[in-house]
C-alpha cells in the first residue's frame, strides 16, 4: 500500500506495470480489493524469498562438498609426492 501525505490513513494500492513507454503506476484502490492484493503480492514475495533461501542453501551444501574433495585430493597428491602432515602444516620429508 503506498500511503500518500493526504488522503487516509491506510494508503491507497497502487501497482507498477511496465509498458513499452515506461513504468506507470495502476491504481487498484484503497477498500477490499486493493488490500486483497496487496496481501497477494506480499504472499508472492515471501514465497520468492523461501525459493531464493532453498536455493542458496543447496548451493551452500555442494560447495562445502566440494571443498571437503579438494581438501581431499590435495591431501593425496602432497602425499604422493613425499610430504607429511606436521601439526596442521605440509612440509616435504628429508631425504
Amino acid at each position: 500500500m503506498d500511503r500518500k501525505r493526504r488522503g487516509p490513513a491506510g494508503g491507497y494500492y497502487y501497482r507498477s506495470v511496465r509498458t513499452p513507454d515506461g513504468v506507470k503506476k495502476v491504481y487498484l484502490g484503497r477498500g477490499a480489493a486493493g488490500r486483497q492484493m496487496a496481501a497477494l503480492v506480499e504472499q508472492n514475495k515471501l514465497a520468492r524469498w523461501l525459493d531464493r533461501v532453498a536455493v542458496r542453501a543447496e548451493a551452500d551444501a555442494l560447495a562445502d562438498e566440494l571443498a571437503g574433495w579438494a581438501d581431499l585430493l590435495a591431501a593425496a597428491w602432497l602425499v604422493s609426492t613425499g610430504h607429511h602432515l606436521h601439526r596442521g602444516e605440509w612440509r616435504r620429508r628429508n631425504g
